[in-house]
């Protein structure tokens, strides 16, 4: 059983992860411009051109606030300048270092970003921001495993938002922990989503036993979101810290 700080913390000067620890990172992505300047300068060239590609501001400021933060937390752990960090992605797309043995991995959604980092087991984090326009039902339908699909829909009408962003925000983390993409069917393994109740990965198909080896943790990023991280390892110590506490 996963062992989980009862809250996002302000992170010490100096961060050591031993092997059988997981922190997770919550970063607001709403920040002064000259904060966001301050990042954009230890982007790489790629990142500052996928920056520009943005159509509105705010896309393009929360995407150099996500990965410029992620290089700043991954040179604490690293112990070198952040603007030095070289990321490559895997065949199914899932972003890497280069140089260093650190496992970790980003999500961002709305005004928050979450970055999830481990020395040595698979990680996937994933936030959604929850948006009830959505035809939670529909795409429920398509994506979801039957298991899924009927635990979502025995939840009084007034739940089922919560409900469907639980379950995806889940499935997301753990499809990004395997680092193999849409090869990975997202019917293909259950997850809990009752709201209130503990994150569990109830099944993985075919091989129901893999489930076992799996730690599923929801995270309380925000009132009006969802989060979780995914990890292939057990009895671990969760760290969350609050990347806010230093940047604003």
């Amino acid at each position: 059983m996963a062992r989980v700080t009862s809250e996002w913390l302000p992170p010490p000067d100096f961060v050591d992860l031993e092997p059988q620890q997981v922190d997770v990172w919550r970063i607001c992505l709403d920040l002064p411009t000259a904060t966001v300047k301050q990042l954009e300068s230890i982007l790489s060239a790629d990142e500052c051109q996928r920056a520009a590609r943005f159509h509105f501001p705010e896309g393009s400021n929360h995407y150099i606030v996500a990965h410029g933060s992620l290089r700043e937390i991954l040179s604490r752990y690293l112990h070198c300048e952040p603007s030095q960090l070289n990321f490559s992605t895997n065949e199914y797309g899932k972003p890497e270092l280069e140089d260093y043995q650190l496992e970790f991995n980003l999500s961002h959604s709305g005004d928050f970003a979450l970055v999830a980092v481990s020395q040595n087991c698979k990680v996937g984090v994933d936030v959604e921001r929850h948006r009830p326009d959505l035809e939670h039902e529909k795409i429920a339908n398509r994506f979801f495993s039957p298991n899924e699909i009927n635990e979502l829909m025995v939840l009084p009408p007034d739940l089922r938002t919560t409900g469907f962003f639980n379950c995806w925000s889940r499935k997301e983390a753990y499809i990004k922990a395997q680092g193999l993409g849409l090869s990975l069917p997202l019917d293909s393994f259950d997850v809990s989503l009752a709201p209130g109740e503990p994150a569990i990965l109830r099944a993985i198909r075919p091989n129901p036993d893999e489930a076992t080896c799996w730690t599923l943790v929801s995270l309380q990023v925000e009132s009006g979101y969802a989060g979780a991280v995914a990890i292939e390892e057990q009895n671990l110590e969760i760290r969350l810290w609050d990347w806010g506490k230093i940047i604003q």
